[in-house]
């Protein structure tokens, strides 16, 4: 007996049997070459077959050249796909999987400069700030037979089904809203018309994959923008594409990409609540009759299984908790849920990387994306006596997985509990969530049976006392002084010293923000929310510069309901007592001078790495990570980290 029961139940859409009611949804993976699936992506998809997932969306799938593959986006525009799409399809079925193909067109919400993007009207979209051409009837038309050409490519490579993309702000969403549709003829003005363009498209497809072949959509059941489609409005239009298109299927998200704050709200960052619009795919669900699917942060397999059994939907879309832990599944179908690596919402490999132009992976977990390098982690014979000094993150991650591999591991940390700076990290309100991330690595790492020495400062001389084979150095960071003209009597404080006593903080903050990332924003936002008057300043052309696109929508948004004043283009120039001289680095001159209660500095740290050289004296091999080697964040600590674990 499963503990979800409802999670765990087949699922037929049309005539395809799903073994689950869990969904990989369709998401952009930063993988691919050419436009192709290659090795990496096929690797990533197989992982989460074998995971146990029920149904995969490959995509997303551009079906036209019009529609450009930005971040390894997949152009299924033509037939040399196919091999590659096939290979994807049988690594996935090897696993009794079902795959389907996830097809595309993201017209102007991307960005293809000089070449022009194609929507319904000549509108303006805030992302990527490119103005559309509007289309033709004749290029609609193309567009049409582009759709359904490249929904045959998928049946003929193998997938089982297909899902054309209608939400999320791309382009089949541009001509049903009235945000982006502002056509004269046949294909705008009204509901009906402003359907028809999706409702061809749909048709098309279904007359080329023939009735047998499942055939969905997603879509957006709310634009989440003033002026934009409401539920109401999408419980009158997804019938009619349903109509159209024969569906057996539809995938219920929200949101629009084309809105900076809709585009966060549907791609919830840490600090936004779970499952938010499980009501929405419930009034959509209510006015079809086929399956819904719904995914938006449906991140554990509790909340899963109480939507399913609540009968909002009929099957979890869990994206980012699949990017976390592929074995998801099957860890929740065996009784070992507590084991299931969690998705904490941050944002930063998975967004983070792709709009770096990167692969997708995890900060929790490195695998993701690197399938290939670290499909097992092979037993080692014979095993080592491992040191790792710090419990932070790249210690309990080398920790963990030198254990895995059969070594005898002895963590030491110098404080009274693990987790390092991700202790700190927690605290402020909505950022708990990284104590999942913490909790789950600890007791990882008790579970293999790790010795964990607590309190325990290891120097140059007890190095020598014990006899170990191997060391890990993840002795994280110390803050430096800033190096500005009067800091030594500045009421200066670091932010971790912030965060960890807020009460020393006076009235009146200044952040000095070098950074420009998690570290000063959420300190800003903590002691605004605490009722200080705070200011938050950088050098930098905006505050918050270096943040993925949700998380600096998401903390602008916390930051001005708080009254926290941004001032780019600043810094410390000299202090005098609680008074500020700041210079301008663009001009080059001093702008002006404020007083304050209090100063936090948001600034990298120094290494804090001195048992670097009796560990060397010793000539014990060695791996210094994580801010131990050079100052970063949680996603080098842990990839870091477990690199280390495996080269033992």
């Amino acid at each position: 007996m499963t503990a979800f029961p409802h999670l765990f139940e087949p699922i037929r859409l049309g005539r395809t049997d799903i073994r689950n009611r869990i969904v990989l949804t369709g998401h952009g993976t930063g993988m691919g070459r050419d436009g192709n699936p290659d090795e990496r992506m096929i690797a990533y998809y197989e992982q989460r077959a074998r995971g146990e997932v029920g149904l995969i969306m490959v995509g997303s799938q551009q079906v036209h050249p019009t529609s450009p593959g930005i971040t390894g986006l997949i152009c299924n525009y033509d037939d040399r796909i196919i091999p590659s799409l096939s290979r994807l399809a049988k690594a996935v079925h090897r696993h009794d999987g079902k795959v389907f193909g996830y097809l595309s067109h993201m017209g102007f919400a991307s960005s293809a400069r000089p070449v022009a993007l194609w929507s319904a009207s000549n509108a303006y979209e805030q992302k990527y700030g490119e103005l559309a051409h509007a289309m033709t009837a004749g290029e609609i038309d193309l567009l049409v037979d582009a759709f359904a050409a490249a929904a045959a490519r998928c049946i003929e490579a193998g997938l089982d089904g297909v899902q054309v993309h209608c939400g999320h702000g791309l382009l089949l969403q541009q001509f049903l809203s009235p945000l982006t549709n502002f056509r004269d003829d046949r294909y705008g003005g009204s509901l009906e018309n402003r359907v028809r363009f999706p409702a061809e498209v749909l048709a098309a497809v279904r007359r080329r994959i023939g009735p047998d072949i499942p055939l969905g959509i997603r879509c957006s059941g709310d634009e989440l923008v003033e002026g934009g489609l409401t539920g109401p409005d999408m419980a009158k239009i997804v019938p009619l594409l349903v109509a159209a298109g024969d569906l057996d299927y539809v995938d219920v998200s929200a949101g629009t990409d084309g809105d900076l704050v809709s585009n966060m709200l549907h791609e919830p960052p840490m600090g936004l609540e779970p499952a938010p619009f499980v009501s929405t795919a419930r009034l959509i669900k209510d006015a079809v009759d086929v399956p819904v699917i719904h995914g938006t942060r449906i991140h554990t397999p509790e909340i899963a299984e109480a939507m399913l059994a609540r009968g909002d939907a009929d099957m979890a879309g869990m994206c980012r908790s699949l990017i976390a832990d592929p074995f998801l599944p099957v860890k929740a179908r065996t009784g070992r849920a507590h084991e299931i690596t969690p998705c904490v919402g941050c944002e930063q490999a998975c967004f983070g990387r792709l709009y770096r132009g990167r692969h997708i992976s995890c900060v929790g977990n490195p695998v993701t994306g690197r399938e290939n390098e670290y499909r097992e982690l092979l037993p080692v014979s014979p095993s080592k006596r491992v040191l790792v000094i710090g419990g932070g993150p790249a210690g309990l991650e080398a920790a963990r997985v030198a254990a895995i591999r059969g070594h005898e591991v002895v963590l030491a940390e110098a404080g009274d509990r693990l987790g390092g700076r991700l202790q700190l990290a927690r605290r402020p309100p909505g950022r708990e969530e990284w104590g999942r991330l913490i909790d789950h690595k600890s007791e990882s790492v008790a579970r293999l049976g790790v010795e964990i020495r607590l309190n325990t400062l290891v120097t140059a001389e007890n190095l020598a006392a014990d006899a170990f084979d191997a060391v890990v150095l993840a002795t994280g960071a110390h803050h430096a002084t800033l190096r500005v003209p009067g800091a030594a009597t500045a009421p200066l404080f670091t932010v971790d010293q912030a965060v960890a006593e807020p009460d020393r903080i006076g009235a009146r903050v200044l952040i000095l923000d070098y950074l420009d990332r998690q570290p000063g924003m959420v300190t800003a936002i903590m002691l605004a929310e605490a009722g200080r008057e705070v200011e938050i300043a950088t050098p930098s052309f905006h505050v918050g510069q270096k943040l993925e696109i949700q998380n600096i929508t998401y903390f602008y948004r916390r930051a001005m309901q708080a009254g926290v004043r941004f001032r780019p283009g600043v810094e410390a120039h000299r202090f005098d007592g609680g008074r500020v001289t700041f210079f301008n680095p663009f001009t080059r001159t001093v702008s002006h001078e404020e007083s304050y209660d209090s100063i936090v500095a948001a600034a990298p740290g120094l290494p804090r790495d001195e048992l670097a050289a009796a560990i060397e004296a010793r000539a014990l091999p060695c791996r210094i990570v994580g801010d131990a080697y050079a100052t970063r964040d949680v996603e080098a600590a842990i990839l870091e980290g477990f690199e280390a674990g495996a080269s033992i």
